[in-house]
């Protein structure tokens, strides 16, 4: 079995990528007989799975995304992915709709084992914490979640309308929270979004640096000039403090 844990610019808005213990999916049953409806089931043609784990969805999310940790989403297919975690393509459709909705979901599952495996909340809870933040989510276990998370991003990036869902978490939410940080830490209300972009940026930025170059030393000292500077700029919040 393969250990991951979950990163944090996830769970919700911070936490964008979350890993906790990763198993490898294991089947759920064999089928009973083939569905022949789709997102209903039907009294004449059950699909046994279907009735029996009909109260298992998270469950069956679980297993898919173990499963897409393990493979990614290039060339991810409903019908492939139901075989190789022993259900029908059926009960993937009526549980989860449209494979977009259900990568939707596995990326919100993931930041919140992240956030759980971070212990915490939903994300920093000042720019003090930013730090310890990013040396509790940025851990080799949280590597594989990353790569999920950014190899989606690349996708809703391409097609917004099919990903909506991920990009209103991945971008809208993420700088809704971190806007709300800034502000309760004295950021003027004119300056707020902007800093909160560039903080989420950076971090998202420094995530993707260290998955292709793996150089941790160098990302780490980077991360942590970044949170001296924006310490800097929060003295400017607060001319008081600076005498």
């Amino acid at each position: 079995m393969s250990r991951t844990t979950w990163p944090t610019w996830c769970r919700r808005p911070m936490s964008w990528l979350m890993p906790a213990t990763v198993k490898v999916a294991q089947p759920f049953g064999q089928p009973t007989c083939r569905s022949r409806t789709i997102g209903r089931v039907d009294a004449e043609h059950i699909d046994g799975r279907t009735v029996r784990y009909q109260h298992r969805r998270p469950e069956l999310l679980g297993a898919v995304a173990d499963y897409v940790l393990e493979h990614g989403v290039s060339g991810l297919a409903m019908r492939p992915l139901a075989g190789a975690i022993g259900v029908s393509h059926g009960t993937l459709l009526h549980h989860f709709g449209s494979k977009e909705n259900l990568l939707t979901e596995v990326i919100e599952l993931l930041r919140q084992r992240l956030a759980q495996a971070a212990d915490l909340a939903d994300s920093p809870r000042d720019l003090t914490s930013l730090t310890r933040w990013w040396r509790t989510t940025t851990g080799p276990d949280d590597m594989a979640v990353y790569r999920l998370l950014f190899e989606v991003h690349a996708l809703a990036v391409r097609e917004p309308e099919r990903y909506s869902r991920h990009l209103q978490q991945a971008a809208h939410d993420s700088l809704a929270l971190m806007e709300s940080l800034v502000v309760a830490e004295g950021c003027p209300a004119d300056q707020a979004p902007l800093v909160a972009s560039m903080i989420v940026a950076q971090a998202r930025g420094l995530q993707l640096d260290l998955l292709a170059t793996a150089e941790r030393d160098r990302v780490d000292r980077s991360f942590a000039l970044f949170v001296e500077l924006i310490g800097r700029l929060r003295l400017t919040w607060h001319p008081e403090e600076q005498a």
